[in-house]
């Protein structure tokens, strides 16, 4: 049975504690894991996509004429900036969910001080480096929807100026 995180932590005993603690860690390694599938998802799909962009740009110019290299490209970069659209929100939900889970594991650790041995950061100025350091190992997770979005819009515009304007 799960038990809830409340905000009078200081009233249970420390073996409770302990439990809320291991608790909290399993939803944000949870949370990780979602993160973990979602870009992986994204990437492979996005990888996929580029081969497929590539493939039909060297083709499409050469044997097929100008009908099928505006229309298979663009086709390729609609899907690609869909996906990425899509990707975006699961990601940014997966790191909200890792950061309130966090926050209840600070509030642990600050209620239980027996709960410091299980803390990386045993002081403030160390709660802050390793808040600083989940936040850059984020930014690619963050950031890479982002660029592929820019990319595919980018992608989807090369064969009408290729076309019209080379």
């Amino acid at each position: 049975m799960d038990r809830p995180v409340t905000s009078d932590m200081s009233a249970q005993s420390p073996y409770q504690n302990t439990d809320l603690l291991h608790f909290c860690r399993s939803e944000i390694r949870f949370e990780s894991e979602m993160v973990g599938v979602r870009l992986s998802a994204l990437v492979n799909s996005q990888s996929f996509l580029v081969i497929a962009y590539a493939t039909s740009m060297t083709t499409s110019a050469s044997r097929w004429g100008n009908a099928l290299f505006l229309l298979i490209p663009p086709l390729l970069s609609a899907l690609g900036f869909v996906l990425a659209l899509l990707a975006w929100p699961g990601i940014r939900a997966a790191y909200a969910a890792i950061g309130k889970w966090e926050e209840k594991e600070a509030e642990l650790h600050r209620q239980s001080q027996h709960l410091s041995a299980f803390s990386l950061a045993s002081s403030d100025p160390d709660a802050r480096a390793t808040l600083r350091r989940g936040q850059e190992g984020a930014r690619f997770a963050l950031c890479a929807p982002g660029i592929f979005l820019a990319t595919w819009c980018l992608f989807g515009y090369l064969p009408f100026y290729l076309c019209y304007f080379h």
